[in-house]
């Protein structure tokens, strides 16, 4: 009685329509179907029957769960996956807990039921994928706020509010806004520390213009990023294993110090991935340290902090002390743990010449040298005796001295390695340059120029940190800025807005436009496309504006609507390719590809002419659900451009706007809703 009394609404041969009488039989049985491609009044039946209790099976998409509060005893997924559009996967935890949650009814079940149907062996899910499902985190909230070319020319119409307020208030910002108080703190604690950097008084030195160590940290910074860069080169080339023994002389810079200092190889390279190697090495320190001033110190008492006092030898006076009688764990390797027996860092003295036994992370190792030197590896690690470390460091201080006070030769990788490629050929070439000029500086010399050069180079690092910090409370760290003002510069283009962001006539019909894309549809009716067309003809055209399924059958036009058709895709192809010259991420096919859709011109234009819905059913694969709906979307096109045609004065338009969208406004696609009326 229900379902005749709510589809005698509809007129004559639509109540006849196969999917009214379809439903029609399966709710009579108290078998509901719901899904997008059903007609409105069809869906409507089957919801109020569904929330009266009197359809006992209901086959729904995720649609049904999401939108209509009707909670059922049980709920059995005929999958766990899902077409998502391009693909099929698995549900998300918040799809799976929004249609799960609607098992159990309120006052009438204890508890509700859930049941996941696998229909073959190849269809159980796994452990993993089904725990992931049921118990696995929701899905972290993106922003979708995106600029549009009628949201720019809105917000440019008025004086209140700027794009830029705008795009601070979007989702997309929140969590920089969130940080943006803690931000300008810092940046205002940066600002005073770098205005007392500059009351305090310069940097003296006694070798020259005090300017000239600010070159000095120049030309060394660039010299250690082209050292970094080569050095990556070198270690990702096929030698790297053979050049990296025991015994090969490399180039150590901690963090702050001025230039490198030599070092021999003793172990590595160790640890879980690449980035985070790190080498033992038996290093050559430029300035005169004590040991107390090595990070962790030796860990041991002393006259010269190596335990080379005559108390810790022993009789044959060859061997350290039993202070030295400490395992350290370098890493894992492929035999199993690498142990030294010390404490690391490690310093001492050797006929006045100061060494450091230390290890060092990847990053501060900045070169390896062609030389190399002979090192009994067990006497200095696992023995330690004192002959091995007098042997090692004469030898390096044999290797520095021969280059003095230019640092070892590098391993050439054009040379030396056989890389044949011209960026790294002209990057060892700067290097060599700037290798070569800064022994030249009287900076070089200065026994202070560690100290000097961490100055410089705090000062800087600092002047970085505020200039950052300022970019990033500033307008210009909005992540949609830049996109913004390409879209001003297309409208800019197109005579939208004048140079001076003043929006133009072509601006104000653009804000008209709400369905559509607005920079295609104002050119299209500013470019009288719709002037030679009857009002069904220019409501089919427009349907393309607001058909969004792509697998629509091809349509068959009339040589009219085809000749319009190809008019507007040049029109859209202009436009595509307009933006990609700007900058924006996109090409003449893809925007013509996602603004337009002539799927249902034929549809629109035999619907227009007054033939019944039954006999344009079949001409498109395009569910009747759907066709209403496009036929809807269109009713509120054709009112913008109506309004839009007002507002230029073009009373012809106006009046085709108006017929046509009387044509369309008929029958089954605008019958009145069950749930107001």
């Amino acid at each position: 009685m229900f379902c005749n009394t709510a589809f005698s609404r509809l007129k004559g041969s639509d109540r006849h329509l196969p999917q009214v009488e379809r439903i029609s039989e399966l709710l009579r049985r108290g078998i509901g179907v719901h899904h997008a491609g059903l007609l409105p009044i069809v869906k409507e039946v089957v919801e109020m029957l569904f929330c009266s209790g009197l359809i006992r099976v209901l086959f729904s998409t995720e649609t049904f769960a999401m939108g209509v509060n009707a909670p059922a005893r049980t709920v059995a997924f005929h999958a766990l996956k899902k077409h998502d559009g391009r693909s099929f996967r698995m549900l998300l935890p918040g799809e799976y807990t929004q249609m799960a949650g609607r098992a159990g009814r309120r006052g009438l079940d204890k508890f509700g039921t859930v049941i996941i149907c696998c229909w073959d062996n190849d269809e159980v899910p796994s452990e993993v994928d089904l725990r992931r499902v049921l118990t696995g985190k929701a899905t972290k909230l993106e922003s979708q706020f995106r600029l549009s070319y009628a949201m720019i020319l809105n917000l440019l119409r008025v004086e209140d509010l700027t794009v830029e307020d705008m795009l601070k208030r979007s989702f997309a910002e929140a969590h920089a806004q969130r940080l943006l108080p803690q931000q300008q703190k810092m940046l205002q604690a940066g600002e005073e520390s770098l205005a007392q950097l500059a009351n305090a008084e310069p940097i003296s030195c006694i070798l020259g213009d005090p300017s000239l160590i600010e070159h000095y940290y120049d030309v060394a910074s660039e010299a250690r990023e082209l050292d970094a860069a080569l050095h990556d080169v070198v270690m990702r080339s096929r030698q790297a294993t053979q050049l990296l023994t025991p015994g090969r002389v490399v180039l150590v810079q901690p963090a702050q110090t001025a230039s490198p200092h030599v070092a021999a190889l003793l172990k590595g390279p160790f640890g879980p991935t690449p980035a985070k190697h790190s080498f033992l090495v038996l290093s050559l320190p430029k300035a005169q340290h004590s040991a107390a001033d090595a990070v962790g110190g030796s860990g041991e008492g002393g006259e010269d902090g190596m335990g080379h006092g005559a108390e810790r030898r022993e009789e044959d006076g060859s061997r350290m002390g039993r202070s030295f009688n400490h395992v350290t764990v370098l890493g894992t390797g492929p035999n199993g743990p690498i142990v030294v027996n010390m404490r690391l860092p490690h310093q001492g003295t050797v006929a006045g010449t100061c060494y450091m036994v230390e290890q060092i992370p990847a990053a501060q190792l900045v070169g390896v040298c062609r030389a190399k030197v002979a090192l009994d590896v067990p006497s200095l690690l696992e023995e330690v005796r004192v002959p091995a470390y007098a042997a090692a460091v004469q030898a390096l201080v044999q290797v520095r001295e021969e280059c003095a006070p230019a640092d070892p030769p590098l391993i050439d990788p054009i040379k030396d390695l056989k890389i044949a490629d011209s960026a790294t050929a002209t990057m060892h070439k700067r290097q060599l340059a700037l290798r070569e000029l800064l022994p030249r500086s009287p900076c070089h010399a200065c026994h202070r120029l560690d100290k000097h050069y961490a100055a410089v180079a705090s000062r800087r690092h600092l002047s970085q940190q505020v200039e950052q910090l300022k970019a990033m409370t500033s307008d210009q760290a909005l992540q949609q800025l830049p996109d913004f003002h390409l879209r001003v510069e297309v409208l800019q283009t197109l005579a939208f807005i004048d140079s001076d962001r003043i929006v133009q006539l072509k601006g104000r019909v653009a804000c008209e436009m709400n369905s559509a894309d607005e920079l295609l549809a104002t050119e299209c009716l500013l470019h009288h496309h719709l002037a030679a067309l009857s009002p069904p003809e220019a409501v089919a055209l427009l349907s393309a504006f607001v058909f969004q399924q792509k697998d629509a059958s091809p349509p068959q036009l009339t040589p009219e609507l085809a000749h319009a058709r190809n008019k507007l895709l040049d029109l859209a192809y202009f436009l595509g390719d307009l933006q990609r010259r700007v900058g924006l991420p996109t090409s003449a096919e893809e925007y013509a590809a996602a603004t337009l859709n002539f799927g249902l011109m034929e549809v629109v234009y035999e619907w227009a002419l007054g033939t019944p819905f039954a006999d344009i059913c079949p001409l498109t694969n395009v569910a009747e659900g759907t066709i209403v709906r496009t036929i809807l979307r269109l009713d509120e096109t054709c009112r913008e451009f109506r309004n839009a045609a007002r507002l230029l004065g073009n009373a012809e338009l106006m009046a085709t706007m108006e017929a046509g969208s009387a044509a369309i406004k008929r029958d089954i696609v605008f019958a009145a809703s069950l749930y107001v009326s």
